[in-house]
């Protein structure tokens, strides 16, 4: 056959009633499908807008990643390249079915010559990978069965296995039978090649041209009817996922997943504040509850399932989708007479972001928890005991710690640190916190973060005295109301100064102050971390790191500078440049470092359940041999040095803050 004539009949042996009957069927597929969206459409926008499901608009890069690199999937390497398998091979296949819808319903000859060639080869590739890729997938999830990838209702991925191989192995017993049935042309060997051995083993079996032609439409027949069923059932079965994930991409900001919205006190109609229905879910929410495929990326990065916490973010979300689904109006009560989520396992999230960050479906997991746990705060009126303590102190004194108000500047004594007053523009405001005032290890990153930016030059000065608790750990224990009332008071104390903009050295103060009081009435800030000043008075040569500093060092990456603020750079950049020293990573490093277990509200409590958080990160700075880790977090800093003696490789630790380090090298 020449290859610029090269094509096939389309339709061969198929007579033209059961070809009408085929697109009545699609006809009623489609309408079946679009049923079922609907329903979940429904269900998610309720009575919201579908524009509330994108509040920061839309993420067209997310999107295109995606659909063309499958998002978030490779990040584990080995699934990567299975899904791959079958992601691109599916792809191939969708494409090559349309090229033979739009030539034979069409009347446009787009299937020959050389794009039929390459695509009848590559569609041939294409279904022997994705029976490879099923292959490896279902030996993964039924034979190695790995706990993380436990589901509820374990038969979906069963049906999506099966619907999937019989489409690819009926369509190439079809396209056998063909090629047999035609002559057998030799070329076919070449672009059709599975085609053809299928086509050897049917001229083996001698059939006669009646059984070939009874046997071809039987088995078009059920194929036909099959794909149907495919399209069909993709809204009510874990085919979802081709439409939800690159959906969600298109609809999920990045970095949003830890900022949380003010609640509104002010409406008198209210009985309950939080996640109490499942009528009170964000859109967002309820479709995250949809997109999820329980494939327990999220299980294996929570730092609090892996010290063994009654904790898993997967079931967190599944266990509202399941007790949805079993109810034929989709309300459910979440704390009812039988609550589907327990304190201790909400009380165990750090919300570290490590769930949100490796989730392919882009779920904000940390989202429905904290609603959950508002709930059973303001609701339930329940708190860990020592948490109520911590905010009870946060009230009364301003700190966590309970340290009396006008001890807060005591740091100071003897050091001139400059205080802000009305009036007078400064370029930054310190924003010190209450680990930097109260606590003797970060008095002293303070202390030298002071003496780097007088020694550049910059022009700061600090709230002082009347500087208090930013909120955060009250807010992370589900307190929304005293929040509210933290952030209006510090809101209104931080306008009363001029300046460009703040600075300060714990990352849960800059997410706090950064992100989340801009949701207030004049909350919006420029906070920068003090990592991302230094760091540029470095590149600017403001700071010149000269004296040689000739330590090892390991770097944690602080959840909260990195996965909530996208800031792994600039601790780095400083680090590179003191002469001598030398930073061993660690494998898990960046996005993927493992929360040292303080945020979340559990730097002031503790879960009896499971190991201390800090042991399994600690273990990983031990596998590096390193005597010294650098870090860029008070609360990091505070476990880090509390918790080493409990884990043997860490016995001899030594922690310092990246501003620390700069200082020995550039001041005299």
């Amino acid at each position: 056959m020449d290859s610029a004539i090269a094509t096939r009949e389309i339709m061969w042996m198929i007579p033209s009633w059961m070809g009408v009957t085929m697109y009545v069927i699609f006809a009623a597929s489609l309408a079946v499908l679009f049923v079922g969206l609907k329903k979940k459409y429904s269900f998610i926008v309720g009575d919201g807008k579908f524009s509330d499901l994108f509040p920061h608009g839309l993420q067209w890069g997310s999107l295109l990643q995606t659909l063309f690199l499958q998002g978030k999937v490779p990040r584990n390497k080995r699934v990567g390249a299975l899904h791959a398998l079958i992601y691109y091979s599916f792809i191939i296949l969708l494409i090559a079915t349309t090229l033979v819808a739009i030539h034979h319903d069409l009347n446009l000859h787009v299937y020959q010559g050389m794009t039929y060639i390459i695509v009848s080869f590559l569609a041939d590739l294409a279904g022997v990978s994705i029976l490879v890729g099923l292959a490896l997938a279902y030996h993964r999830r039924y034979i190695q069965k790995p706990d993380h990838l436990s589901a509820t209702r374990p038969s979906q991925e069963l049906y999506m296995y099966g619907m999937l191989v019989s489409l690819v192995v009926i369509g190439f017993v079809l396209e056998g039978m063909r090629i047999y049935g035609t002559g057998m042309p030799l070329n076919e060997s070449i672009w059709s090649p599975v085609g053809w051995v299928v086509a050897m083993i049917v001229r083996g079996m001698d059939l006669s041209d009646g059984a070939l032609s009874s046997i071809y439409r039987g088995l078009w027949v059920f194929h036909m009817i099959n794909t149907m069923v495919f399209i069909a059932s993709i809204s009510c079965t874990k085919f979802f996922h081709f439409l939800a994930i690159p959906l969600s991409a298109l609809f999920t900001g990045q970095r949003q997943g830890g900022i949380l919205d003010p609640m509104n006190f002010e409406d008198e109609s209210a009985e309950t504040f939080g996640l109490g229905k499942s009528s009170e879910m964000t859109v967002k929410q309820k479709f995250d509850t949809l997109a999820c495929v329980e494939c327990g990326r999220c299980t294996l990065a929570c730092p609090a399932n892996l010290a063994d916490k009654p904790l898993n973010p997967k079931t967190i979300v599944t266990k509202a989708r399941d007790a949805i689904q079993n109810v034929d109006n989709g309300e459910i009560d979440f704390w009812g007479e039988n609550p589907i989520y327990t304190a201790t396992e909400l009380d165990s999230c750090t919300t570290c972001g490590a769930c949100m960050e490796e989730c392919p479906a882009n779920i904000e997991h940390v989202q429905i928890i904290m609603g959950l746990k508002r709930y059973k705060a303001l609701t339930l009126g329940e708190l860990p005991p020592a948490a109520a303590d911590a905010a009870n102190k946060i009230k009364i004194n301003g700190n966590p710690w309970g340290i009396a108000q006008d001890d807060r500047f005591n740091w100071a004594e003897g050091l001139d640190v400059p205080v802000a007053e009305e009036g007078q523009h400064i370029d930054y405001l310190y924003y010190v916190g209450c680990a930097g005032s109260y606590d003797a290890g970060n008095q002293s990153v303070v202390k030298d973060t002071i003496a780097l930016m007088k020694k550049a030059g910059v022009q700061f000065a600090v709230i002082g005295k009347t500087e208090k608790c930013n909120g955060d750990p009250i807010r992370r224990f589900g307190d929304e109301y005293t929040f509210y009332e933290i952030a209006i008071e510090n809101i209104d104390q931080i306008n009363k100064y001029k300046f460009d903009k703040i600075v300060t050295h714990c990352p849960h103060c800059l997410h706090t102050i950064g992100k989340e009081y801009a949701k207030f009435d004049n909350g919006d800030f420029d906070v920068v971390h003090h990592t991302e000043l230094l760091a540029d008075l470095v590149r600017s040569g403001k700071l010149a790191p000269k004296k040689e500093v000739n330590q090892e060092f390991s770097f944690h990456d602080p959840c909260y500078l990195g996965r909530h603020h996208g800031e792994y750079n600039a601790p780095r950049e400083i680090l590179a440049a003191v002469p001598g020293l030398k930073i061993t990573e660690m494998e898990m490093n960046k996005d993927q470092a493992l929360c040292c277990g303080m945020g979340g509200g559990n730097m002031w409590y503790e879960i009896d359940e499971g190991k201390h958080l800090a042991e399994n990160r600690l273990e990983q700075v031990g596998e590096t041999k390193v005597p010294k880790l650098a870090t860029a977090c008070s609360y990091c800093m505070i476990n880090f040095n509390s918790s080493k003696g409990t884990v043997k490789s860490t016995e001899e630790l030594e922690i310092e803050d990246v501003s620390q380090i700069l200082a020995k090298s550039v001041l005299d």
